[in-house]
């Protein structure tokens, strides 16, 4: 929805009422006009009718005429005589008769003067009528001229109307005589001064009025106007127009021709009665003042006329703007309107930013309009579109011009005066060659007020200035814009997260099934380039041995380059990211391929990817880089954006290379004897993998000899996943053996060679999960698929519940990747639970549990956190979350875990529990779940009690009970393992603390007094003493008093107490410690502790 300017709707809804009551105006002039014409007919019929009858007066009886007397003896003559009478008496008829022509003269003079203003009235009507019915300015302009030359004898008449900035005339004139198809003459424009009749008009607002321009000092102050005319003038009238508001909006102006002394008089209307009583013209008698020069002035009707057409034009002209004004207001509207309704559709951001260009330009008819996008992440942004000769995809930054300070600080710039503004950058017109002298410039902002992109109007196209009402439709457009633009950001990050959703399930399908490598990679680039929307998406395999980059693909081809060449090699060996606007800037770029091809290279992002579950230093597998990002036909720069979702992209390839490392290692090698010549129709190239055995050799890069042996042995040492295991038969056949791992490993007799080794260097022997202090703070998860697949196997669960290795495998794997990256609460956690109840089920507990009951708790210790989110149920209740809805804040995070354990569980490549019957499969389910939700921190104390009532000879009987106590008891003996590795659990839970208190801090909601100012050690160390005596004693103390072999996690327990005490009282209570900030290295290894010298410090964790 678009609003529309208040201002704008007020001005044409002025405009209107004027208008309806100017009409109403001169209707009802019109209509007394009227009125007045019938009244002057009647009284014009009366005074007809009297001069009927005084032309019809005769005497009856006609006199003899007498003899004619001296007037001179008559007047000396006696006054007695009748004949004197008589002749007196005809006088007076004679006297009599010339009296009525007079009255019948000034009769017929009123009459003329009534007919002439009833012409004049009829002509100012129809001028009246006939502007406003005018919808152009020409028109109005020409309507004008003709009503000034219908009620006033001029020789010129010209109109000047003044423009917006009120210093500029622009000229009409019409000639006496109308030409065909010529109703007007522009003068063109005038400079408003005073050195024109026009200026001084407009500068003083009165009229200006002179009868004989010769005689007057016009001539001296309007020479350069006057000399202009193609005549002589005489009288000039010139008065200024202001519409109904009392503004000026021009001038009108007319003059009379000065004619020579021997020419005769204009004829006037004026009409007399003759010795007849006929009406004769006064023109057809002699003039008395033949003799005289001939002068026109204008006569008081002339300028009362002239007035009244100036009122009108006046009126006319402000209706116009006012039509003017309106329609460019619903054109403004109505492109925004198209505006929002183009771009409510639109999913692709460049489009919304072609659409501001395109409404840019008819909103404010600017000369040039450029569009300033940000680049995201950075303090940079780049010209995407737009004309004027700006220089695409030419960076800077937000301190760069007008354009950077609105980028910088969101606000809008509208000047008038663009070399005078403090922030101008001439470096812009100099690089366009363009000359700048308005700036328009808008931000385009998202729903967060974040400065998106900003669009810059330079000068007015027409020659004008831009306004205020131009700054308010552009920042309407501009916040439409970011609205739409912000949706489709939205839009796009659920796109994204669709497509990697998909990605994760083509390539996790495509581990599960055996399918050639070439597939794969062809997969991968496929994937990718859909995802990043890029016109190339490479995946280049990293040959550490070879020092090669090489890819292959479905038709067979394999393509390898040098390590130490090109972008990717960079990558490869230096595992950084490379982001380039560029490529050819790029030290590293080879532009080879580039020329042979044709293609241009401009943005590039590469990767790389790891190995997959290396808990420090991991290697780099492979590569991959995206080559010129698309927006819609644009190539743009790759964004943060893009590097998250890129960064997302390369954990699900290293986790399919991951379970795909010896397939991919043994296509390799293949691959190496073909190109060394070894007979590729031979039997042995093609062979099926060959059994291969663990062993504990190591192949380093700068070995001098590789055999193809020593290399996929390496590679199972570095690559080791579940699904692997299969291939190491000794595992497999020793399965049934019911001692347990350390039995096992000893009836062996190659138990010296069953050594995993660990790129830290570190040896931990399989044997090794028998003890009860294992540790597993350190283990990758391929050592920990190793483990828990002995585990499963000294059960014998693989056959006894018929589960396929490649199953369990993909299981593990799934489980393994649900598992999120928090400091605690992570699969090597998952992993300790398990192996406690391992622990406690083999040293005592064993007989009180089924097969099926141990390996259930088995499946629900090592599922019992997952995609846990590092925070606890009360952070979720208390932040309504998805989860805390979802199960109505009751076990939140418990009861999430039960459901997608089953998710996992419900994929056919992972169900371990296909091969169960019915019946087995739902008690299976109900005693995970009850397993799962026994880990709820509310219940503990309700366990605690029922332990308390426990005794061995109830055991049997209360088996699920006792089941429910061993797991929460599992899942809280992270304090019962040897200080080093107690002390290392608690650091991580603490960690965890600290960013559940930062997240309800910004929530707003009340934080555990518990994980407040966990930055300082003392405290750190008080509430794992407070855990201890107020939490895990309760539990372990009597169960290591009911099971005496797990008194060992109870002694560990109490001895932990005791050291952390002497650690506390080694802290000067006097002096606090300085904030120390626990920070994560490369690993989980590196924990270690900021002091306040800036050094890094490891603190006992590392010392032990």
């Amino acid at each position: 929805m678009v609003a529309v300017p208040l201002g704008a709707l007020q001005v044409a809804i002025e405009g209107v009422r004027v208008g309806v009551e100017k009409k109403q105006q001169l209707r009802e002039e019109l209509e007394r006009a009227e009125t007045e014409a019938k009244a002057l007919q009647q009284k014009l019929r009366k005074r007809q009718d009297q001069l009927e009858r005084c032309a019809a007066f005769r005497p009856e009886i006609q006199r003899p005429t007498p003899p004619r007397v001296d007037v001179g003896g008559a007047n000396r003559g006696g006054r007695g005589d009748p004949r004197a009478a008589f002749r007196s008496k005809r006088s007076k008829s004679a006297l009599f008769s010339s009296s009525m022509r007079d009255l019948v003269g000034e009769l017929a003079d009123e009459m003329n003067q009534l007919m002439a203003r009833e012409e004049n009235l009829r002509a100012l009507m129809d001028a009246t009528r006939d502007l406003s019915q005018k919808s152009d300015y020409l028109d109005v302009v020409a309507s004008a001229l003709r009503a000034a030359q219908s009620v006033i004898a001029a020789e010129k008449y010209t109109l000047g109307i003044l423009n917006e900035k009120k210093d500029g005339l622009d000229l009409y004139s019409n000639p006496p005589v109308l030409l065909p198809g010529r109703p007007v003459m522009e003068e063109g424009g005038l400079v408003v001064d005073s050195n024109t009749t026009f200026g001084r008009v407009i500068l003083t607002g009165k009229s200006l009025e002179i009868d004989e321009i010769g005689d007057s000092d016009a001539v001296d102050l309007f020479e350069d106007q006057l000399s202009m005319l193609n005549f002589e003038p005489q009288a000039l009238l010139c008065a200024p127009i202001f519409n109904v508001h009392g503004i000026m909006v021009g001038v009108f102006q007319v003059i009379t021709r000065k004619r020579p002394v021997s020419a005769p008089m204009a004829p006037t209307l004026e009409e007399h009665l003759d010795d007849d009583g006929q009406l004769v013209s006064s023109s057809s008698m002699p003039s008395v003042h033949s003799s005289m020069p001939f002068k026109t002035i204008f006569s008081p009707l002339e300028k009362e006329s002239f007035r009244y057409i100036c009122v009108i034009t006046g009126t006319a002209i402000w209706n116009m703007a006012l039509a003017k004004a309106h329609q460019i207001a619903q054109g403004r509207i109505e492109c925004l309107l198209r505006l929002n309704r183009n771009i409510s559709v639109e999913t692709n951001s460049s489009s919304v930013l072609d659409q501001i260009i395109a409404v840019s330009y008819e909103l404010l008819s600017a000369e040039s309009i450029q569009l300033y996008v940000r680049d995201e992440g950075t303090d940079e942004f780049y010209i995407a579109s737009g004309t004027g000769g700006g220089a695409k995809d030419e960076y800077h930054t937000e301190h760069n011009g007008i354009a950077g300070y609105v980028m910088r600080t969101g606000q809008l710039i509208l000047t008038n005066s663009a070399q005078e503004h403090p922030e101008f950058d001439p470096h812009f017109d100099v690089a366009t060659s363009f000359h700048t002298r308005q700036v328009l410039c808008a931000p385009v902002k998202d729903a967060d007020s974040k400065v998106l992109a900003v669009v810059c109007a330079s000068n007015k196209a027409d020659g004008g200035e831009f306004t205020p009402e131009d700054a308010l439709y552009l920042n309407y457009a501009a916040d439409a814009a970011g609205i739409s633009l912000h949706k489709s950001n939205l839009l796009r990050e659920v796109i994204t997260s669709q497509r990697i959703t998909e990605a994760r399930l083509r390539l996790t399908d495509f581990v599960g099934s055996s399918t050639p490598v070439a597939e794969f990679v062809n997969l991968v680039m496929e994937e990718g380039k859909k995802l990043m929307n890029c016109d190339r998406f490479g995946f280049l395999l990293v040959d550490q041995l070879k020092k090669e980059l090489w890819i292959t693909q479905i038709d067979g081809k394999n393509i390898r380059m040098p390590i130490n060449k090109g972008i990717s090699g960079l990558v490869a060996m230096t595992g950084e990211r490379v982001c380039t606007r560029d490529a050819y800037t790029h030290s590293w770029f080879d532009p080879t391929l580039d020329k042979k091809t044709g293609y241009r290279t401009t943005s590039v992002l590469c990767m790389p990817v790891f190995e997959d579950h290396a808990p420090t230093n991991p290697k780099i597998v492979a590569v991959v880089m995206v080559i010129n990002k698309k927006d819609g036909s644009r190539t743009v720069p790759f964004t943060a954006t893009d590097h998250v979702n890129l960064e997302r992209y390369c954990h699900e390839i290293q986790f399919a290379l991951g379970r795909l490392s010896l397939d991919i290692s043994y296509y390799k090698v293949v691959s190496d004897c073909e190109m060394n010549g070894v007979n590729a129709s031979s039997p042995q190239a093609f062979s099926p993998e060959p059994k291969v055995t663990v062993t504990s050799s190591v192949i380093g890069a700068g070995s001098e000899e590789v055999t193809e042996g020593q290399i996929i042995a390496s590679i199972v040492h570095k690559y080791c996943q579940g699904n692997d295991l299969e291939g190491l038969e000794v595992i497999a056949s020793a399965s049934s053996l019911p001692n347990g791992a350390d039995a096992w490993v000893a009836s062996e007799a190659q138990n010296e060679d069953l050594i995993m080794i660990q790129d830290s260097g570190n040896i931990v022997g399989i044997g090794d999960v028998d003890r009860w202090d294992f540790c597993s703070l350190d283990l990758s998860n391929a050592d920990i698929f190793i483990s828990i697949t002995v585990i499963f196997r000294v059960f014998n669960f693989l056959d006894i519940f018929h589960i396929p290795g490649d199953k369990f495998a993909t299981f593990l794997s799934h489980v393994a990747s649900h598992y999120r990256p928090n400091p605690f609460h992570n699969f090597q956690h998952a992993f300790q639970v398990m192996h406690t109840t391992y622990i406690m089920i083999r040293r005592e507990c064993s007989s009180y549990f089924s097969s099926l009951d141990i390996f259930t708790m088995l499946i629900a210790a090592l599922c019992h956190d997952i995609d846990h989110p590092g925070n606890n149920n009360d952070f979720e209740v208390k932040s309504l979350s998805q989860m805390a809805l979802t199960h109505n804040d009751d076990a939140v995070l418990e009861r999430h875990h039960c459901r997608v354990t089953f998710i996992i569980l419900g994929h056919a490549s992972a169900n371990i529990l296909e091969n169960l019957p019915r019946d087995t499969f739902l008690k299976v389910r109900r005693l995970i779940i009850h397993c799962i939700l026994a880990t709820d921190m509310s219940k503990h104390f309700e366990k605690c009690k029922a332990l308390e009532g426990l005794t061995k000879r109830h055991l049997a009987e209360k088996k699920y009970v006792f089941m429910a106590i061993l797991l929460h008891a599992s899942d809280l003996s992270g304090q019962a393992l040897p200080y080093d590795q107690a002390i290392r659990w608690g650091m991580r839970v603490l960690t965890e603390f600290q960013n559940q208190a930062k997240s309800e801090a910004e929530m707003n909601v009340p934080v555990d007094s518990f994980m407040t100012n966990l930055h300082q050690m003392k405290t750190r160390i008080t509430v794992q003493m407070n855990f201890i005596n107020y939490v895990l004693r309760p539990i372990w103390r009597p169960l290591g008093a009911l099971c005496k072999q797990l008194r060992v996690y109870s002694d560990s327990l109490e001895a932990n107490f005791d050291l952390y005490k002497t650690d506390l009282e080694k802290i000067d209570v006097d002096q606090e410690d300085p904030p120390a900030v626990y920070v994560r290295g490369e690993s989980s290894r590196l924990l270690s502790r900021k002091t306040k010298e800036g050094a890094r410090v490891s603190t006992r964790i590392n010392e032990e």
